[in-house]
């Protein structure tokens, strides 16, 4: 694959955990503005964005695997792949600086839209010349503070461990799932099949560790039972989480792929 080629799966890689990393100025704008469902329908319009490169990314991917299965060339075919892992971490950390200042734009769109109750002319009306000058104002760099803060927050270890985990395999899951493919392949569907095991482990923990502690703390934020501030921290620790979490990923591509390709193995030569 050439160098161009590489440039743009980089790129959509990076845009992809940028966007998917900007659901936490979402939750920040909807306790802020106290309009979470809200905050969080304008941003589907970013995460619309993110399914359609993802959607593009995906065959590119399989056909970079291809080419180096067909041409027998694997080695670089991991060095790919971990540049790839490498602009997720980059996507990430583009996110968090951007998170202040995206965070301030949907707190800006809300007020647009509960004024004129139409999304389509909100958008025209932020995509004018006098709306995109005045989007100045939303700009802002994030606060080291904020983040050394956070540090004391009340929230267990185990709940950023998880988010870390769950992190690393969603981020790792197509890649390793693709080179256990190369790695096997006349059990290429065998070996595509199993990525649900991996997503699915994510999703547990999702569903029994992240999802209520993070709900939990935003509720009560909105009710007024605890600080504002403490939906501020815990949108730190996953936004860190998640940042470690795509660096655990290139940690685990081989070793993960490696199991995929013996069970891949196993599975076909089954009788």
């Amino acid at each position: 694959m050439s160098p161009g080629q590489m440039a743009v799966l980089f790129l959509l890689t990076a845009f992809i955990h940028t966007v998917n990393t900007g659901a936490y100025a979402a939750r920040l704008a909807g306790v802020r503005t106290g309009r979470p469902t809200l905050a969080r329908s304008l941003y589907n319009m970013l995460a619309l964005s993110s399914r359609g490169a993802n959607a593009l990314l995906g065959p590119l991917i399989a056909s970079l695997t291809d080419l180096a299965v067909n041409g027998q060339d694997t080695a670089h075919l991991l060095t790919a792949y971990r540049g790839m892992l490498a602009a997720a971490t980059v996507g990430t950390a583009v996110a968090a600086a951007l998170i202040p200042s995206l965070s301030r734009g949907i707190a800006r769109g809300i007020a647009s839209y509960e004024m004129r109750h139409s999304l389509p002319h909100v958008v025209v009306h932020g995509v004018t010349v006098r709306g995109l000058w005045r989007a100045r104002a939303v700009l802002r760099r994030p606060s080291l503070a904020a983040v050394r803060e956070s540090r004391r927050s009340p929230f267990r270890k185990r709940f950023l461990l998880a988010s870390v985990t769950v992190t690393a395999l969603y981020t790792v899951t197509n890649f390793a799932t693709m080179y256990a493919s190369a790695l096997v392949p006349q059990g290429v569907r065998t070996a595509a099949s199993l990525s649900p095991l991996l997503t699915g482990l994510g999703a547990l923990l999702t569903i029994f560790f992240i999802d209520p502690v993070a709900a939990i703390v935003v509720d009560e934020a909105l009710r007024g039972e605890r600080p504002l501030r403490d939906v501020t921290y815990i949108s730190i620790w996953q936004i860190g989480a998640r940042l470690v979490g795509t660096l655990v990923a290139q940690v685990l591509l081989v070793p993960t792929a490696w199991s995929i390709a013996w069970l891949t193995a196993w599975l076909v030569s089954a009788r």
